[in-house]
């Protein structure tokens, strides 16, 4: 009877052991069968159960895009999803280490056949699924090209490799991925006789190449796309003017009157908004030879470069580029390192 109660009670221990040892594992929950030279796609992990820590590390050089995982969770099921993306004709993977609730466990390599698309004259380079375009503004660039920025949104996506065959000139702005969504500005310079611009995308969803098309139609003929060219040109600025005179004078003469000192308070106040209107543009000095950028970005494409030294009012200002406009209407961006003493 003893041994039977040591078997039993032996044997409940195996299995509290196994159950607990099982709830606790972890293992691939998605690969893919197969992927495409600069791809971005997903590779998935399962936990069986609730993990107060998990962190997971790839092997053979292998970094996901983004550090953090895409958690979610399903009951007692929790999904890690992370993203990648290879150039090479087999992605191979030698071990993944996930250290988990104090255990270690180590999965086994994995290995994706890569494979190359097949050509065509307008790939834009971009691999993804469900592409869209968000948003697409067309301005003047210079006297005879148009600058246009399109927004994009595509999910599983590659956008940071844009590429369309058209450009004269081009840049990538505002990169952002959010799990698997990525956003981006693209700017390309185009012929200003060009009146569509049509490029494809290959779609891993539908697993063929997707036309996409925008109009090319300027929207204002002034340097209107420039934004923020001139920030003090305003429809309503002499209104506002008017209003900030009447309103000043109102103030004076009610403390001249009351002598209450938040009337006093209200006049400088608008005092001291009307001044705004008025304050001049700070200038900046440009240095011969200096780069002038599309974007203001480390990677953006080189417009031009400065042809002499010279003064010119600051339109803008981002991170370490100023916005300035140079001759002939075209506009772009110059690194602080490039501006000069006046």
């Amino acid at each position: 009877m003893q041994n039977l109660k040591s078997y039993t009670l032996l044997v409940l221990f195996f299995m509290a052991f196994s159950i607990n040892l099982f709830a606790n594992d972890v293992e691939y929950s998605y690969v893919p069968k197969k992927v495409y030279a600069k791809q971005v796609f997903p590779i998935s992990f399962l936990s069986s159960t609730e993990t107060k820590k998990i962190d997971f590390t790839f092997s053979g050089g292998k970094v996901p895009i983004l550090t953090e995982p895409v958690i979610i969770r399903n009951g007692s099921k929790t999904f890690y999803t992370f993203y990648f993306k290879t150039t090479e004709k087999l992605f191979t993977m030698p071990k993944v280490s996930v250290n988990f609730n104090g255990q270690h466990k180590e999965l086994g390599s994995v290995k994706i056949p890569v494979k190359q698309l097949p050509k065509k004259s307008n790939f834009s380079g971009v691999i993804a699924s469900g592409l869209k375009i968000k948003s697409h503004q067309v301005s003047t660039f210079d006297e005879t090209t148009n600058l246009i920025t399109i927004a994009f949104e595509a999910h599983d996506a590659n956008l940071e490799d844009i590429y369309i065959v058209d450009a004269l000139k081009d840049g990538v702005e505002n990169a952002k991925r959010h799990g698997s969504k990525m956003e981006i500005h693209y700017y390309i310079v185009l012929p200003q006789k060009q009146t569509e611009l049509t490029f494809s995308y290959f779609d891993t969803i539908k697993e063929t190449f997707v036309e996409k098309s925008i109009s090319i139609k300027l929207q204002d003929v002034s340097v209107a796309a420039q934004t923020d060219l001139n920030p003090k040109d305003d429809s309503f600025e002499t209104l506002k003017k008017y209003i900030l005179i009447v309103l000043t004078i109102f103030f004076v003469l009610l403390f001249l009157w009351k002598r209450d000192f938040f009337y006093l308070i209200m006049s400088v106040i608008s005092a001291a908004v009307l001044l705004t209107f008025y304050t001049a543009l700070a200038k900046v000095c440009i240095k011969e030879g200096s780069p002038l950028y599309i974007v203001p970005t480390s990677n953006s494409t080189t417009s031009i470069h400065i042809d002499k030294k010279f003064t010119t009012v600051k339109l803008a200002e981002r991170n370490e580029f100023v916005k300035i406009e140079y001759k002939n209407g075209v506009v772009g961006w110059i690194k602080h390192e490039d501006l000069c003493e006046n």
